[in-house]
């Protein structure tokens, strides 16, 4: 599927981005996309990253110093070309398992075509693996309503239908179910988006928010923090306000999933 660019960032860890390659390599993702879509940025990059990039086929991107996850998501978006574009981190393993890669990309695929705006998450929504967040007995007894991480909960809810009880649901080759932005926060858990509507939406909020908010943490919190909360960009024009009520668009995809967190 020539129509998905991958884009992985790393740093430093170099077993780890092996053992992420090698899953993803020995369990078919690069037999769907091609050594031209797979693009890796290497923070403070070394001798070691290019002959990895290299050895896997991929085109690589770096610089001498950490510039921070915010401004190598936006290299890496800048740099894909095709139809749709996935965020994958360095630690992140493609699971041999009862989901079939070329069946999840498939789905992803008819789903990107009907909704611009939709963002759909990789990882495996029963064993997602390091997830920040958890919930336990006392957290099902509780009102979530109004809880901000509702992807993640499908990993310990026993039956999501009834503890959601207005969810909605696609179905192709396996069922989706979908979420709200005020669902789900945005994560940089393993994801695919359409690039046009990261490049013409996303990117330049995190510009904008990058150039114009003081406090932001541009390392390592500020890409999630910018999407997360877009009120806190400070003195939005009318372009950036238009460009914050499309983003409020955006709906969140969760299936079987084949991804799984290594951390």
């Amino acid at each position: 599927m020539s129509e998905f660019t991958i884009g992985y960032l790393s740093w430093k860890k170099h077993n780890i981005i092996k053992k992420t390659l090698d899953s993803h390599r020995e369990n078919g993702l690069f037999h769907i996309i091609p050594p031209k879509n797979r693009i890796i940025y290497f923070q403070e990059i070394s001798e070691e990253d290019r002959t990895i990039a290299n050895d896997y086929e991929l085109n690589y991107m770096g610089n001498s110093q950490n510039i921070g996850i915010l401004n190598a998501f936006i290299k890496l978006v800048e740099k894909c070309k095709t139809s749709y574009f996935i965020f994958c981190e360095n630690d992140f393993i493609l699971m041999d398992n009862n989901f079939d890669i070329n069946k999840t990309l498939e789905d992803v695929s008819c789903i990107l075509k009907n909704d611009l705006y939709a963002q759909i998450k990789l990882s495996n929504s029963k064993n997602p693996g390091f997830l920040y967040i958890g919930g336990g007995d006392e957290w099902l007894q509780q009102d979530q309503s109004n809880f901000r991480y509702k992807v993640e909960s499908l990993s310990w809810i026993p039956n999501p239908r009834d503890f959601y009880r207005n969810i909605n649901s696609v179905t192709h080759n396996y069922e989706w179910l979908v979420f709200k932005s005020d669902d789900q926060n945005w994560s940089n858990h393993i994801h695919v988006c359409n690039t046009k509507y990261l490049k013409e939406v996303i990117l330049p909020l995190l510009r904008y928010n990058r150039d114009y908010n003081k406090n932001l943490d541009v390392k390592y919190q500020g890409l999630e923090d910018t999407l997360i909360f877009p009120d806190k960009i400070p003195n939005p024009n009318e372009y950036i306000k238009n460009l914050i009520k499309l983003h409020s668009k955006r709906k969140i995809y969760s299936g079987g999933g084949n991804f799984y967190h290594n951390k």
